[in-house]
């Protein structure tokens, strides 16, 4: 399965404005004021968004379209508004797809008596080194990649180092908050690591829906909770970069149609209102998250009066994402999966840190077609599909952002394990009929392998792309937080991953301050008198 891609063109829902004022001159009568004067301009109030710590109050107007021209002109002449810009943007999943181990079999590896079962190389131990993973032997070569056993190690006596925390596992006081194609709260992973839901939808005619129960009917929002945050140490599955943090799950897509089986379909059902990102942002902050994961996105930052003053392309979400860094939340999103020099909004809103893919080369085929590395040792590198911005400082936080693991696979058939990114999938995907099997969200595994007929299944799949990599950050993020509350703060995190990044193999202008390694940025985060060298050994 190679995920959702972001390679449409930017697409916006007709009719609908924003119009931004200060919060000082659209209060109390000067509000009703406002409102009376957008009437009478023709347009109707649909939403406002007040944004109490930057000072700003929206209004989301709906609007003829044929009129919207004159309309905005009217406004923008206005006493007391800032800007008016269209609003109403789609976004969309971005996806293609002494250490200690927990007890998850995709995590510490498989037995030997487990792949003989699967017909599979069978080594004499759980160690298939160097990743835990092989070409054919299923894992998490992803976690491993970023050091997350030895992060991990600084929980346990005796690890070496002289210092023991607990919550180097991670905590459940720490919140992700996931803002994606819903949540699938019954998948075993996710049942105990689900805290909060809710759903935030807008229809063709500007009207949104909300609700308190976020089901996922695609999977890409399944997967990158998971990723990030799925149950650790349980035994069963895998590992999540956050360890015992708890998910805050959030659905801001509508449910799909077959037209969303092609990445490339501008069918509206597949994208995510921008006014739904916002509500979903905004409540995140109001329900106290500390990090917050977008693996979506759109087109690139700007300037200009159809920009928000971050550079969002939607003014509206360019506020909400404003307003939450505003209140130190950690904001992670996708670079977009285009391929280039560009980083897709909201990545590249200020503040934000931005997350590209990067993929592991084992001789065999890959997506980008990179020659390097061999079956015994593989060679990471920068994914081709994988947007990145101007500036590539090694371990500079004026890097545009950095790079996890993504995969990248040579195509959907691609029979390499070592070119995905393996994780939870959906257990209720879309069908539009009970034989339906044409959308990707009807594509789920068994667990590998279960030999135990009475045990659950894991709803698996194979993926790749930067919405894979993305929560990883946020997961690496969640797990610092439990450590040390000092870098709660969008600046402090990502000095913090950038100082600690590492180097890998191709061109430097790929991958902005580096690869995450959260070994590092651990090691640092709990004073560790002798840090990792760069590019630990897996």
């Amino acid at each position: 399965m190679s995920g959702l891609r972001t390679t449409r063109p930017a697409v916006s829902l007709p009719g609908r404005l924003a119009v931004t004022y200060a919060s000082s001159v659209a209060s109390g009568t000067s509000s009703t004021q406002a409102v009376a004067r957008e009437t009478a301009a023709g347009a109707t109030l649909v939403r406002t968004f007040n944004f109490t710590r930057t000072g700003k109050v929206i209004h989301v107007l709906s609007v003829p379209a044929a009129q919207m021209s004159s309309i905005e002109a009217t406004l923008r002449a206005q006493s007391g508004v800032q800007s008016v810009a269209p609003t109403g943007a789609l976004r969309y999943s971005t996806g293609v797809s002494a250490p200690y181990f927990t007890n998850d079999p995709y995590f510490q590896g498989f037995s030997a008596a487990q792949n003989t079962a699967a017909a599979n190389p069978a080594p004499a131990t759980f160690e298939t080194l160097p990743y835990e993973e092989a070409s054919s032997v299923p894992g998490q070569w992803d976690m491993h990649a970023i050091g997350l056993q030895n992060a991990f190690a600084y929980s346990q006596p005796n690890n070496g180092s002289g210092i023991v925390n607990a919550n180097a596992l991670g905590s459940s006081s720490i919140k992700i908050a996931i803002i994606d194609t819903g949540e699938d709260p019954t998948h075993p992973e996710l049942a105990s690591k689900v805290a909060y839901q809710r759903c935030f939808i807008t229809n063709a005619a500007g009207t949104q829906s909300t609700g308190d129960f976020a089901t996922d009917p695609v999977g890409h929002g399944t997967d990158t909770a998971g990723i990030a945050g799925e149950d650790t140490s349980n035994g069963f599955g895998f590992t999540a970069a956050g360890g015992n943090s708890v998910i805050y799950a959030y659905r801001v897509f509508p449910t799909p149609d077959d037209n969303c089986a092609d990445p490339d379909s501008q069918d509206p059902q597949c994208g995510s209102d921008t006014a739904d990102i916002a509500s979903a942002i905004d409540d995140a902050v109001a329900q106290g998250v500390n990090v917050i994961s977008m693996s979506l996105g759109g087109s690139t930052c700007g300037t200009g009066v159809n920009f928000a003053a971050n550079g969002d392309s939607d003014p509206v979400e360019g506020a909400a994402v404003a307003e939450a860094i505003a209140h130190n939340v950690i904001v992670i999103a996708a670079s977009g999966n285009s391929g280039g020099s560009g980083v897709a909004s909201p990545g590249c809103d200020t503040g934000v840190i931005a997350v590209g893919a990067s993929a592991l080369a084992d001789g065999s085929a890959n997506g980008s077609a990179f020659s390097g590395g061999s079956t015994t040792s593989p060679v990471e590198y920068v994914a081709n599909y994988s947007q990145y911005g101007t500036n590539n400082t090694a371990n500079s936080a004026s890097s545009w952002g950095l790079v996890a693991p993504g995969g990248d696979p040579s195509s959907d058939t691609d029979s390499d394990d070592l070119h995905w990114i393996e994780n939870i999938w959906t257990s209720q995907p879309y069908k539009s009929s009970t034989s339906d099997t044409d959308f990707e969200g009807t594509s789920c595994n068994d667990d590998y392998p279960n030999s135990n007929a009475t045990s659950p299944m894991d709803c698996r799949t194979l993926i790749a792309g930067t919405s894979m990599a993305t929560p990883h950050v946020a997961g690496a993020a969640a797990l610092i937080l439990a450590v040390n509350a000092s870098y709660q703060s969008p600046t402090a995190m990502k000095n913090l991953l950038c100082e600690t990044a590492d180097s890998i193999t191709n061109t430097a202008s790929l991958q902005g301050c580096g690869r995450l390694d959260i070994y590092r940025a651990m090691a640092m985060a709990l004073n560790d008198p002798s840090p990792p060298s760069p590019n630990p050994t897996p």
